[in-house]
């Protein structure tokens, strides 16, 4: 049986869409300091997100002009996100409460 793989300049497509959702909650915060997509908010945050994302792939197959200016941006936002520590997938380990 044969499956689907998305990737998007060898970048797997889950991996776009958890480090740009990972982004979202951490610079879009309420007056308490939380972040504003959560719950089931964070679901449909998270399908429109691939849905852009499967766009720009079918717009890069389409126009050879914007895949050049796709890289740019993709490779740009990944490093800064890795830069900064937003895209990692390791959960901050919460200090144990006596």
């Amino acid at each position: 049986m044969q499956g689907f793989e998305f990737a998007l300049y060898g970048v797997p497509a889950v991996l776009i869409v958890m480090g740009v959702m990972e982004l979202l909650k951490a610079v879009w915060l309420d007056a308490e300091g939380k972040p504003v997509i959560r719950d089931r908010w964070a679901v449909v945050a998270a399908v429109v997100t691939g849905l852009v994302v499967s766009l720009c792939a079918k717009f890069a197959d389409l126009w050879p002009g914007f895949a050049e200016w796709l890289w740019v941006i993709v490779a740009g936002v990944f490093t800064g996100l890795s830069a900064c520590g937003v895209f990692s997938l390791v959960k901050p380990r919460k200090p144990p409460t006596n």
